[in-house]
């Protein structure tokens, strides 16, 4: 599965949690309505049940499968004690977190970035600092650490953000370019294209919606 998102403002080397909470605020919008209008998507929001069905549904599986954090190896195939929800929402601080890459559903993710600032192309590590306003970047991407929740400024629930955590990403391409819109912009302000490419990493029944385009 691939997409891409976009951020334009301010990106800091060591974000403050209300500068990256900023920038989550940016993305949850593009990612609520990717889950809104992409059919596999629909799919998986709407189905998340895989194994034991919601109390009172009346459902029965006629297929079951290990969840591949079970090792199919040492354990028989058997439903759990209570129903799994593949897209259960990850609580921290009081508020609600809606990951698209999640270990539920054995998915990393690849990223490719073009990253126009107001500087030179190239020099990636000698100037700017890139890697820590990447830090910044891909903390903004993910579900916060229960320390860096900023309760109300986001009035949606659950808050939509691509990452359950940031180790779920395997590779990142950078491209920089100077920024040359906002002539009179701070030095810290960026346009960003994020190029998503969602990987299922073993395979099973349940995930096979990420597979696709």
């Amino acid at each position: 599965m691939k997409f891409a998102l976009i951020f334009d403002g301010e990106l800091r080397s060591n974000g403050s949690p209300t500068e990256k909470w900023e920038i989550r605020k940016k993305f949850d919008p593009q990612l609520r309505e990717l889950w809104k209008i992409h059919p596999s998507l629909n799919h998986v929001e709407h189905s998340p049940y895989r194994y034991a069905p919601k109390p009172g549904s009346g459902i029965k599986y006629a297929y079951m499968e290990n969840h591949h954090s079970f090792n199919e190896y040492t354990t028989q195939h058997k439903l759990p004690e209570k129903h799994m929800d593949l897209c259960e929402t990850i609580e921290r601080g009081g508020r609600r977190f809606f990951p698209l890459v999640r270990e539920s559903f054995a998915l990393k993710c690849a990223l490719k970035i073009l990253f126009l600032r107001k500087e030179a192309p190239g020099r990636v590590y000698q100037a700017g600092d890139l890697d820590n306003r990447l830090k910044t970047l891909f903390d903004a991407l993910g579900v916060p650490p229960m320390d860096q929740v900023c309760d109300g400024s986001i009035a949606e629930d659950p808050i939509y953000c691509l990452l359950e955590d940031d180790a779920l990403i395997m590779h990142c391409d950078i491209e920089t370019h100077r920024l040359l819109s906002r002539p009179e912009a701070s030095k810290y302000e960026v346009h960003l294209v994020v190029e998503v490419d969602v990987r299922v990493t073993q395979p099973r029944a349940y995930n096979i919606p990420f597979l696709g385009d």
